[in-house]
This record gives C-alpha cells, sequence and structure tokens, in this order.
C-alpha cells in the first residue's frame, strides 16, 4: 500500500504535468486516480492533441517539466510518428493521443469508474 506522502508526491506531479499539457495547448485533459484498480500506478492523465507530431512535442515536454520535478525524465512508449505515446514516471502514467486515437482506445469509458482529480492545483 502506498505511503500517504508518495500519494501527494504523486498527485502534485500528476498535477504538473497535467499544468505543463495545457500549456502546450493540449485538450481535453484528465486526471484520473487508478491507483485503486492498478498496482502500478496512482494515476493517468490523458491528454487529447491534434496531431502526431504534437503528441511527440508533447512528450519530450512532459518528460522535461517531470525531471524538473523528480529528477528522472521517465520512460517513453511509442514511435516518434505515433498517435499514442505513453510517459511513464511509476506512479503517474501520461498517455498523449490524437483524437482518433483517444476516440478509438475510449479510455475515458474503459476508466470511467475512476476518480477524477481536478487540474486546479488549489482544489
Amino acid at each position: 500500500m502506498e505511503k500517504s506522502s508518495d500519494l501527494v508526491e504523486a498527485r502534485a506531479l500528476a498535477l504538473r504535468l497535467a499544468h505543463e499539457a495545457d500549456v502546450l495547448k493540449g485538450e481535453n485533459i484528465r486526471i484520473l486516480a487508478v491507483g485503486e484498480f492498478l498496482y502500478l500506478t496512482d494515476y493517468f492523465v490523458l491528454i487529447t492533441t491534434q496531431s502526431n507530431r504534437q503528441t511527440k512535442a508533447m512528450a519530450e515536454s512532459i518528460q522535461l517539466a517531470a525531471k524538473e520535478l523528480t529528477g528522472s525524465k521517465g520512460k517513453v512508449e511509442g514511435a516518434a510518428t505515433s498517435s499514442w505515446m505513453l510517459c511513464d514516471f511509476d506512479s503517474v502514467i501520461v498517455h498523449i493521443l490524437t483524437q482518433e486515437a483517444r476516440d478509438f482506445y475510449d479510455m475515458d469509458d474503459l476508466w470511467a469508474d475512476a476518480e477524477e482529480i481536478s487540474a486546479d492545483p488549489a482544489a
């Protein structure tokens, strides 16, 4: 079971990465608390982009933001030309998808039972 301080750090990272995505014009940004359903992570951040190129650029910026906060750039899955890239920071996994990929994989419905966390840090 995650310690409370670890969950606070994971939440802060998820919020920071969601903010970075917003600054970079990501759309339909959602933070989902999936720790109750998965043993491998605490939060998913879902981000929609307009193109494969924006997906790649978003992944690179997300990695840099995570490195500033945690000292680690994490791991990235997906080719530079992919419509879906995954950035894995252990306690937070960021899914960056074009609208077509997001519609196809339908992660919003797949994780509909997960609590959505407000991207507003004051919430």
